[in-house]
């Protein structure tokens, strides 16, 4: 369920209700005028006004008063900005940022659930997965130990390989260490913009108590998803979800998920709520209907709006009609609005509305050409968003420099230029590494390739406990290996395991 905090109901401008006030009071003046006892009741003594007032036979009447009083009513709550629901800024992802950290230990091979807890588990992260699909998503596997099988990406094809290897004999010792787990979950998550949530798959918590678990997920929210039929070992008033046979709880789990990101986009970027006053636009337009029937006037700004409105309709192909009732960013912010961001970057005016346009588009190239037209700091930090989607990285930290100079204090900026810079660095190491690990023979030309014909499949090599102590041998050792997930795995929590400071339980 969404929390009060998200989906609470206001108004963005209720100022704006002081205008029922009026409208009673004329409403209430115009029908006293309509009467006619109290138009002639003081010319006209009251016991012969009763026998003069002459009440012509009719049908059904719709009296114009209520009409033009309903419809400025309607109006006016509708201008108030009624709303219940949060906004995304323009350049935040709509996804959360999500790390699972999955227990892997002995008792996940229990069969009380169906056809075991850690297969069920497997289940339902895939379910998830795929109801999440684009959003960033990364795997923690613990038993006695915790590794890292994914950091954050949103390809989900390259986590479901490591998933499904998942198992307690991959672990290098059994048990529930919790803590640790978490603790490099949120780890994994300190480099996003704002706080995700840690989701702990487990049939309990071991030896560990909530508090201990909730302090180590840090600024991200924690919600623990129980594959067990027996909660009893779980905290009481925890964030739990029981795992179900349908797919109620991966609901409720990607609901959780958003919940807790739209609150932290709040506090990190500032709250902004979604105007739903539109919403009063068709039982408006339906009452406006009425005001045809035959001895009804109708005002002439009122049907000016009906024309509007409906010319608006048709704004997915704009025409001279359309034109002469809306501006271009007029018609670009319909299209936006529906998620047509391909004919928003065609039909806006505005370069940055065209820019943020494309952008959504996942045309960035564009998106860039756009916002360096738009000589603001918001238009400079776009075009370094849209230049670093480009990989043009030196480009956009060229850019988010110039925003850091003219105001130093901008997060945001911060936040992408070493993100960026991060991107920039690592592209930088895999180079060198590409140009030292594979250099050209002397006599070989470099776009030569010789092929081993004896070579069948990868290369069998045997990691002894010398080897996995040394950080040279184990890194040589993991450029080398070719295997199947499960083995690669193994091996790499094992040299983990090795590491004085990597994946050790806390003594």
């Amino acid at each position: 369920m969404r929390d009060a905090a998200t989906m609470s109901f206001h108004l963005l401008r209720p100022l704006w209700l002081l205008a029922l006030i009026p409208l009673a009071v004329v409403f209430a003046v115009l029908l006293r005028r309509q009467d006619v006892r109290a138009q002639w009741g003081g010319v006209i003594a009251p016991h012969l006004l009763t026998h003069l007032i002459v009440r012509p036979e009719q049908g059904r009447y719709v009296n114009p008063v209520y009409l033009v009083a309903a419809g400025m009513m309607l109006g006016i709550i509708g201008l108030s900005g009624p709303t219940w629901r949060r906004e995304l800024p323009p350049f935040v992802e709509d996804k959360a940022p999500l790390m699972i950290a999955l227990a892997v230990g002995s008792s996940m091979n229990e069969t009380d659930v169906a056809p075991s807890r850690l297969e069920r588990a497997k289940q339902k992260i895939r379910d998830l997965l795929a109801a999440r699909a684009g959003a960033r998503t990364g795997l923690v596997a613990f038993a006695g130990t915790a590794h890292l099988v994914m950091p954050p990406t949103d390809d989900r094809s390259v986590i479901e390989p490591f998933l499904a290897a998942l198992g307690p004999g991959v672990m290098p010792a059994d048990g529930k260490n919790v803590a640790s787990a978490v603790t490099l979950a949120a780890d994994a998550l300190a480099a996003e913009p704002v706080p995700g949530t840690v989701l702990l798959v487990a049939d309990d918590l071991g030896t560990a108590d909530a508090a201990t678990v909730r302090q180590a997920a840090g600024r991200n929210g924690l919600v623990i998803f129980a594959v067990s039929p027996d909660t009893s070992a779980l905290p009481a008033g925890a964030d739990v979800i029981r795992v179900s046979i349908d797919g109620a709880d991966i609901v409720r789990l990607e609901r959780r998920i958003e919940t807790r990101f739209q609150a932290a986009q709040g506090d990190a970027f500032g709250t902004q709520w979604r105007d739903e006053g539109y919403w009063l636009l068709p039982p408006l337009a339906l009452l406006s209907l009425l005001w045809f029937r035959r001895g009804t006037t109708v005002a002439w700004i009122l049907a000016l709006f009906i024309v509007t409105h409906a010319s608006a309709s048709r704004a997915e192909e704009p025409s001279r009609f359309t034109n002469l009732w809306l501006t271009p960013d007029q018609q670009g912010r319909l299209a936006f609005d529906r998620g047509d961001y391909a004919a928003a970057k065609t039909t806006f005016a505005d370069p940055m509305w065209r820019g943020i346009s494309a952008y959504r588009a996942y045309d960035f190239l564009a998106a860039a050409e756009e916002f360096s037209r738009v000589d603001t700091l918001d238009g400079k930090f776009a075009l370094g968003n849209a230049q670093a989607q480009n990989h043009a990285y030196e480009k956009a930290l060229r850019t988010y420099d110039e925003v850091l100079k003219a105001q130093p204090g901008n997060a945001a900026a911060k936040t992408n230029r070493a993100i960026v810079q991060a991107a920039l660095d690592a592209r930088e190491a895999k180079r060198r590494k590409q140009e030292q690990d594979d250099p050209a023979p002397p006599d070989e030309k470099a776009d030569e390739m010789r092929v081993d014909p004896n070579q069948k499949g990868g290369k069998k090599v045997t990691v002894t406990p010398q080897d996995v102590t040394t950080a040279g041998a184990a890194e040589a050792w993991m450029r080398r290996v070719q295997t199947s997930p499960a083995d690669f795995l193994k091996l790499k929590f094992a040299i983990q395991a090795a590491a004085p400071t990597q994946g050790r339980a806390p003594q």
